[in-house]
């Protein structure tokens, strides 16, 4: 499931009011600010407190986020094909949240897509699957056959494999599915084209093709596929 982190609440400075310091003695008009500054300074160590936790997609529990705002900041860059940039914040992430389980999945998929280098991708995506998390790929999903290269009807998005099942959003359009593994009834390459592969569910297949194009691409989709139904 996917999970969206409420935004984080500012909370009041509190700072005492000067006008009620008239009057007051030189001893107590040095003391008031001192005890009066205290709750703020809570407050603000409290709020600073809650602005990490959202940024690294972390819960109070402990537990990561699929998919939290600054989730989808990440996957904006990826998408736009700014891998370096993608790859430096998620560092600063895993810096602070080394168990981050989203954190570790968008920087194997930014990963893979700059160094293209599928055999690490499946162990970083693996890792990533044990702290929370799972892979996710940018895929074009076809409305209809891939009998060619040339595909006039279809949308793209992201297509993430989880602990639980699989989910398709689409960047665009209203294709987009989620279903659980047991449910699933074919995870295969294409028998037309190898660089393309299908989920059938429900006794209808959606067609994918990963970004790179590559034929390795799906053979790591599905390698994963099963690695986590194992699981």
């Amino acid at each position: 499931m996917f999970v969206f982190l409420p935004k984080s609440t500012r909370l009041p400075w509190g700072s005492p009011s000067a006008s009620g310091s008239r009057g007051l003695k030189t001893t107590e008009m040095i003391r008031t600010p001192h005890y009066s500054r205290r709750p703020a300074l809570s407050a603000i160590s409290i709020a600073s407190m809650a602005f990490w936790l959202v940024l690294c997609g972390v819960h109070a529990s402990g537990q990561t986020a699929v998919q939290s705002p600054t989730g989808q900041v990440i996957l904006d860059l990826i998408y736009r094909q700014k891998y370096n940039e993608a790859i430096t914040r998620l560092e600063q992430i895993l810096e602070r949240t080394p168990a981050n389980g989203e954190a570790l999945t968008y920087m194997a998929t930014a990963t893979l897509y700059h160094d293209l280098n599928f055999t690490k991708a499946k162990k970083e995506f693996e890792e990533a699957l044990r702290a929370g998390g799972g892979a996710t790929f940018f895929v074009t999903h076809s409305h209809e056959k891939f009998n060619t290269d040339d595909v006039v009807d279809y949308c793209r998005g992201w297509l993430h494999l989880r602990i639980d099942g699989v989910e398709f959003v689409p960047a665009e359009g209203s294709h987009g599915f989620k279903v659980k593994y047991n449910e699933v009834e074919e995870f295969k390459i294409n028998r037309l084209s190898k660089s393309t592969f299908h989920i059938k569910v429900g006794g209808e297949s959606q067609n994918f093709r990963g970004r790179t194009k590559s034929e390795l691409e799906p053979l790591l989709i599905i390698a994963l596929y099963k690695s986590f139904t194992r699981n």
